[in-house]
């Protein structure tokens, strides 16, 4: 039976915090959603985090027509989760995800096979997010594998359903997992690919004309209008990219993946949608000690890549440089899972630069709305 409306809202609210402990989505991304009739379902609106949502916030849509009630907007991604509730009246919740491994084993386009109980996880066709192309692919193996809970979207994600919340939550516990396991012999590589230590270029934050830089283990203010005549290389590249780009945060992310990636010093092209979102079309990889190659970099990207070194991301604050740093991640695996199979090629450029250009004017639409 479908919740009634009072329940369905408590069960999507636990739902994302369950998920954000679990490390299964982060800030807004994905969505959530949960049937309360034949014809509606309650889902999460557009770009809200989790952690700040109430019972109240969550839209009520029609699965007919996606009209819904109220002012505020649902996920623009309603229409994957209309198609599913009425392709599967056994489907009472649904949990759209981007989670880490799933969505790096889905760049490849190929169902996991012998990963779940109930069958292999096809994978749906690539299409924008938000988009009718995506929307219709996903349907169309929702439609052709009536008995299987997951299913995987190329370059994006995964969808995971079940009779409840507790089902579709244990349900993307076990595809993650699962593209974990497919995916050990990856890990292992990277395992060998980053020993060693990398140099450190510490992490600021700043306000005005000054930033708090944390380098091997020491705190220092610095004022980018009076800098010491000899600066350590960490304060004087800090500088440089404040000076350059509307950054208020700089974090060093020396990840296991992002190193073995940077040590390939080879151009990070997306191979996930979000990647091309938050981090940039492509991102470059320099020598650290170059300066002015780094800060050009940052002009069109979130992240550089440091020769053998890791990575700078860059935010407008902390959180968002950190989720720079997390994405990049993500980014950097897919790429290296990507090289391990045959034809498996980045998003294209127009495809990513569409997206890059949508987030930057939506991200600083709702920063405005939020009175940020």
């Amino acid at each position: 039976m479908s919740y009634t409306e009072q329940e369905a809202r408590r069960a999507v609210i636990d739902a994302g915090h369950r998920l954000l402990k679990a490390g299964l989505v982060a800030r807004t991304w994905g969505n959530i959603s949960a049937r309360i009739s034949d014809s509606a379902f309650l889902i999460t609106p557009s770009g809200r985090a989790y952690d700040t949502l109430r019972p109240e916030d969550l839209v009520i849509v029609d699965m007919n027509d996606l009209t819904y009630e109220g002012s505020r907007k649902p996920s623009s991604e309603k229409g994957i989760h209309a198609d599913a509730y009425r392709l599967r009246p056994d489907i009472h919740f649904i949990i759209h995800t981007h989670q880490l491994y799933a969505s790096v084993f889905g760049v490849g386009g190929q169902p996991l096979e012998n990963g779940m109980t109930d069958g292999p996880v096809p994978c749906a066709a690539y299409g924008l997010p938000s988009t009718d192309r995506l929307r219709k692919a996903v349907a169309r193996e929702v439609e052709d594998h009536p008995d299987v809970l997951a299913i995987l979207m190329k370059n994006h994600g995964a969808l995971c359903m079940g009779k409840d919340e507790a089902d579709a939550f244990k349900v993307s516990r076990q595809l993650e997992a699962a593209c974990q396991a497919r995916l050990a012999f990856l890990r292992k590589r990277i395992l060998a690919a980053s020993l060693g230590e990398a140099d450190d270029y510490g992490k600021s934050v700043r306000k005005g004309s000054r930033f708090l830089l944390t380098y091997k283990g020491k705190k220092r203010i610095y004022d980018m209008r009076h800098m010491p005549d000899n600066p350590s290389k960490a304060a004087r590249l800090h500088a440089a990219i404040y000076r350059k780009t509307h950054a208020a945060c700089i974090y060093h992310d020396k990840s296991r993946a992002v190193r073995a990636w940077s040590r390939k010093a080879a151009l990070l092209r997306p191979y996930v949608d979000d990647l091309a979102q938050i981090g940039g079309t492509y991102i470059e990889c320099v020598d650290g000690q170059d300066v002015s190659c780094v800060t050009k970099a940052l002009e069109s990207s979130n992240a550089v890549c440091l020769f053998g070194n890791g990575a700078l991301c860059v935010g407008g604050s902390k959180e968002d440089a950190l989720a720079v740093s997390m994405i990049l991640k993500k980014g950097a695996l897919a790429a290296l899972y990507a090289q391990t199979l045959p034809d498996c090629a980045p998003l294209g450029k127009a495809d990513a630069f569409l997206q890059r250009m949508i987030y930057l004017h939506d991200y600083s639409k709702k920063k405005e709305d939020d009175g940020c």
